[in-house]
């Protein structure tokens, strides 16, 4: 009994923290899609990274709510569902991961695409953040008529008749090699946090396949005593 409440407590727990991801990817990518002009072109077939991501989120959104309410009310059919989706998710992430390497697409290529697809306020905490403007240099803002905003300027101070003046300066550096050499000098801190979210699910997927195992045993022994009951009273 008490192995049985640790394992349906943790699907229970892990499920929740799941859910509570795919809660938070979705409402970050909706909050981007109602805050960029990109909006638009959803039902194109163009914004790569956004069907990704929101494939992802949905994913483990409703892992997480299966997964929660299946433990919680010792459901067989939603455990086994929960079960079927959890495999099935790991098995596209991985997938993903090697077709990345199979293809060789560069982390340049993913930045980009991701670029293009987030809203103007992510781009303005990047180029205020590493100094920044625009993914390949102000010059990218030629062809456009959006005003350059304030988070591609910087602040310098200079010295003249003993008194101190500011001016601002617009960054000439592309956010792009910034942050190539941001992901590359923390790929240990984002490739275990791929790593213990794929660890989170498969521990998950373990624990499921001990509840739906003991609540099987719980059913048959259950049915096996109201056979003897019927019996005896029969007798």
């Amino acid at each position: 009994m008490g192995r049985s409440n640790f394992a349906r407590h943790c699907v229970c727990f892990l499920s929740f923290v799941t859910w509570v991801l795919g809660g938070v990817v979705l409402g970050t990518m909706m909050w981007v899609l109602a805050t960029t002009p990109t909006v638009k072109s959803f039902f194109t077939g163009s914004l790569i990274f956004t069907y990704i991501v929101l494939c992802v989120g949905s994913l483990l959104f409703i892992n997480g709510i299966l997964g929660w309410i299946g433990s919680y009310k010792r459901g067989t059919c939603l455990m086994k569902f929960y079960l079927v989706l959890s495999v099935l998710t790991i098995s596209a992430e991985v997938g993903g991961i090697v077709a990345l390497n199979v293809l060789r697409m560069k982390m340049t290529d993913v930045l980009s695409t991701a670029w293009s697809e987030v809203n103007q306020i992510t781009k303005n905490v990047v180029q205020e953040h590493f100094e920044c403007c625009g993914f390949l240099g102000p010059q990218e803002f030629a062809d456009t008529t959006d005003p350059i905003d304030d988070s591609c300027y910087y602040t310098v101070m200079s010295d003249e008749d003993a008194s101190v003046v500011q001016m601002r300066t617009l960054n000439r550096m592309g956010c792009k090699e910034k942050l190539v050499d941001w992901f590359y000098s923390n790929k240990v801190i984002w490739i275990a946090s791929l790593g213990g979210l794929l660890l989170l699910q498969v521990t998950v997927v373990l624990f499921a396949v001990c509840v739906i195992n003991q609540i099987k045993r719980a059913r048959r022994s259950n049915s096996s005593s109201y056979n003897e009951i019927h019996y005896h009273t029969r007798l």
